[in-house]
């Protein structure tokens, strides 16, 4: 059963509360500004592509300065070739171009109870983009791996301290060299066919299809091929989870889910067929369907899945839900990817608020 979290008298607040957190003009939802952090609005979440300005932000540093006359890349490590590429260099490779979706680790945390730590998103942690680049397999190639790697370390030009009164250090993370050597794992300069946004991680970001977004490293300035495991601050100290059994995981490919994105929660609607849309994403599989419940889950219904079907993107769903009478309804949805992967009801509880993919109540009121 999926309940609701608002009562029948409780639908006025509800009306208003969605308004406040849905600007009049669309802008990103912003939860803080230094390092900026910001969700795409609500309504938003129904278009295939998001805007450059709309797609959500979360950085874990300032903003950094580039300045472009002596930017380099560097390429180090277990490799045949030392490397200090610049902007033309990795511009000369073959492009590749894909549509993928990132989400947020830590998307709708707000979620959760009891409440946890960290940036207290909604639903708008999640945002699709074409994305274009060099392929990372092209660069490491050229540079010539040598036996004994293990991974690719990747380091930002943001940096701080995550942790008050801790040490100062530059976002790092790492990748298995399986994903590192994926022909689809990019280097990408461009973003929606325009420019990489400062924001977004101008000049080059990584952009890793599949993973939660903490592993798409913004404003790239080195890559290493090491022969150990990365156990860095971002690796093992946060975006991990506890497991069944109690052991610590890293983690990785975005869960399968799904949400509603029209109509929105404490909508009242008119008395008569409704359409009802949304979006639904795994990192392992393309979406293989989506089910609608307007009974809190006591009963599903197969929605219709349309729009672009690609390997990396989120999948649009829709159907039309006809009341049976007046009143109010919860309304939900959950998918099941192409591997069998099926969203659950309810998101495992986790002391990081990560991978909550739990399905979403969205409670109506049908006028009558």
């Amino acid at each position: 059963m999926v309940h609701c979290t608002c009562s029948e008298a409780g639908v006025a607040t509800a009306v208003k509360d969605q308004t406040q957190t849905r600007p009049s003009e669309q802008t990103l939802v912003e939860i803080d500004k230094v390092p900026l952090i910001g969700e795409t609005p609500q309504p938003l979440l129904q278009n295939w592509l998001t805007p450059n300005p709309l797609f959500y932000v979360r950085n874990h540093f300032d903003t950094p300065e580039i300045e472009m006359s002596s930017w380099r890349l560097s390429v180090d490590g277990f490799v045949s070739e030392l490397g200090q590429l610049d902007f033309d260099d990795i511009k000369r490779l073959p492009k590749s171009t894909s549509t993928i979706t990132l989400e947020c680790a830590g998307n709708n945390r707000s979620d959760l109870e009891p409440p946890t730590p960290g940036n207290q998103f909604q639903e708008g942690a999640v945002s699709t983009a074409v994305w274009a680049g060099a392929a990372l397999k092209d660069i490491l190639e050229e540079a010539g791996i040598e036996p004994g790697a293990r991974q690719v370390l990747f380091e930002g030009a943001d940096s701080g301290t995550p942790v008050p009164g801790g040490p100062e250090m530059s976002y790092l993370r790492s990748l298995p060299m399986e994903v590192a050597m994926h022909p689809d794992t990019l280097v990408a300069y461009e973003m929606n066919g325009e420019e990489l946004p400062i924001e977004h991680g101008y000049p080059l970001r990584l952009v890793v299809p599949g993973w939660y977004g903490m592993a798409s490293v913004k404003w790239l300035s080195g890559i290493k091929v090491i022969d150990y495991e990365f156990e860095g601050f971002f690796q093992t100290d946060r975006y991990v989870i506890e497991n069944d059994d109690g052991v610590w995981e890293q983690i990785k490919e975005m869960s399968t889910k799904s949400l509603i994105s029209s109509p929105a929660g404490g909508e009242v609607l008119a008395n008569k067929p409704t359409c009802v849309a949304g979006m639904a994403w795994s990192g392992n599989a393309q979406i293989k369907n989506v089910e609608f419940s307007s009974d809190g889950g006591q009963t599903w219904e197969q929605a219709t899945l349309t729009g672009p079907s690609e390997r990396y993107a989120w999948q649009q769903w829709h159907m039309t839900w006809t009341p049976p009478a007046s009143g109010h309804y919860t309304l939900a949805c959950r998918a099941t990817d192409r591997l069998g992967n099926v969203q659950p009801i309810k998101t495992r509880w986790n002391a990081g608020g990560y991978v909550v993919n739990g399905v979403r109540p969205v409670c109506v009121t049908v006028a009558a």
